[in-house]
């Protein structure tokens, strides 16, 4: 590959805040274009490009004895490119570079998603079902939904979004562009797409997707690109409405008791419609074990409570579990209320875990314990004489309305395990990333722990 191009390509992937290699040495591995989107004479010239992120070791590690030719670990992203002849007022926070390409000669690239026209250009793909494809590869526009949709709509790009880039086409449609690409069926789509052949009202309807087979280093590959689905009108963020609610000394048991209805018509939908497994409670165990053994190299304070929460999991192996799938990293964060009630979002799991830990089966209780640490963030994060009141109420609406009536005896021990769980890997994370917000973990944790030592 061109040096320059290199250059160019690392230095707009190292400023993008869905770029998850900062603070690593990274370099550009391979550049694989897809067929154009666009016909050949065509302005802008439009097309999604597959970017090999490599990490190599730094420079002043020390040798690893392994030969020349081990593998770096590796990241795919997905730049969607939109090549004009000349640079474009407006565009110049979304420019990749100068560069001169077979076919067009020299051109301005930029991220498409931020251009209007380009996005246009896709919506319109889109609602075609087109089939776009080479000699070398082939992307597929598939259209799940029926309904009337606007080939006219003004696309508007969202700033807020981070892991993934999404773009507004108008009042009634988002689509949303992958950026970190793992090989394989998306699970968010995945989800969306059983959950409305479920009939499941509780999330957005799916519009459709767009699916990629291409050769990566000479191997054949496919994997979804982006999705389309419903724009929820008037949606209010289930996080900021939480902390509204208490900075106004306010009651948030009604809205949590609707989550806990809604999470568990999503559960029951998957259960129907995907695997489910009774899993051994002393694997389950096992595997918390060992994170926590893990998580005490990086919070050393764990240990003054380790024997506690070792109790809190042990508890798991007294009887089989439950599996299927799950949300997986469900908070208040992937909620939004709207006018015909809630909705939950973003079925893809935790961003780091690898794909094979996200579709694998978890108990329900793993979902509801998500939803409790947020409620706890929530009351920490507007702290005052009512949080504690806030967070009882909160806790019960849910838990009660979720499991239909009062929770076993055996159903509190298991999701006191889930709980203490979560809140180690929140602690890790806490340590590493805002190193002031851990008292809200280590709390619960403290709580869970010391519990398990009566």
């Amino acid at each position: 590959m061109d040096t320059e191009i290199a250059d160019q390509l690392l230095r707009h992937l190292s400023e993008a805040r869905w770029f998850a290699g900062k603070g690593r040495r990274a370099e550009i591995g391979s550049l694989t274009p897809l067929p154009w989107l666009t016909p050949a004479s065509q302005w802008p010239a439009l097309r999604v490009e597959i970017v090999r992120v490599d990490y190599p070791p730094a420079e002043e590690a020390e040798p690893t004895g392994i030969d020349e030719d081990q593998v770096w670990p590796q990241e795919l992203y997905q730049l969607i490119v939109a090549y004009h002849r000349a640079p474009v007022p407006g565009l110049q926070h979304a420019e990749i570079g100068r560069i001169t390409v077979d076919d067009l000669g020299p051109t301005v690239a930029y991220d498409a998603t931020q251009d209007p026209g380009a996005c246009a250009q896709i919506w319109r793909l889109l609602l075609d079902g087109a089939d776009v494809s080479d000699r070398a590869a082939e992307l597929v526009f598939h259209r799940a939904e029926a309904s009337e949709l606007d080939p006219d709509a003004t696309p508007l790009p969202f700033t807020g979004q981070q892991s993934n880039t999404s773009v507004m086409l108008g009042d009634v449609a988002m689509i949303k562009f992958f950026r970190r690409i793992e090989l394989g069926p998306n699970l968010d789509i995945e989800v969306h797409d059983a959950l409305a052949r479920a009939g499941v009202a509780d999330v957005a309807r799916l519009y459709g997707w767009v699916r990629a087979q291409w050769h990566q280093d000479g191997i054949p590959v496919e994997t979804d690109l982006a999705m389309a689905v419903e724009k929820l009108a008037d949606a209010v963020d289930g996080w900021g409405l939480a902390l509204d609610s208490r900075r106004a000394d306010g009651d948030f048991a009604s809205d949590a008791a609707q989550l806990g209805h809604a999470l568990a018509v999503i559960h029951h939908a998957l259960a129907d419609t995907f695997p489910t497994v009774e899993a051994d409670g002393a694997g389950i165990e096992t595997v918390m074990r060992q994170r926590l053994a893990a998580a005490e190299q990086v919070a050393p304070v764990l240990l003054e409570v380790g024997d506690g929460l070792a109790a809190a999991f042990a508890r798991l192996r007294e009887d089989a579990l439950a599996t299927q799938r799950v949300h997986g990293d469900f908070h208040l964060g992937q909620t939004l209320k709207t006018p015909t009630g809630w909705k939950i979002i973003d079925f893809e799991g935790e961003p780091a875990k690898t794909m094979a830990e996200r579709v694998a089966l978890d108990s329900p209780w793993r979902d509801v314990a998500g939803m409790l640490r947020s409620f706890d963030y929530a009351a920490a994060t507007v702290p005052g004489p009512g949080a504690a009141h806030w967070l009882a109420t909160a806790r019960e609406a849910f838990l009660t309305a979720y499991a239909g009536g009062p929770l076993t005896d055996r159903d509190r021990a298991v999701l006191r395990a889930y709980e203490a769980d979560k809140a180690v890997y929140e602690l890790v994370y806490e340590v590493r990333n805002r190193p002031d917000w851990t008292a809200i973990p280590l709390g619960a944790i403290r709580t869970i722990g010391n519990e398990g030592d009566h």
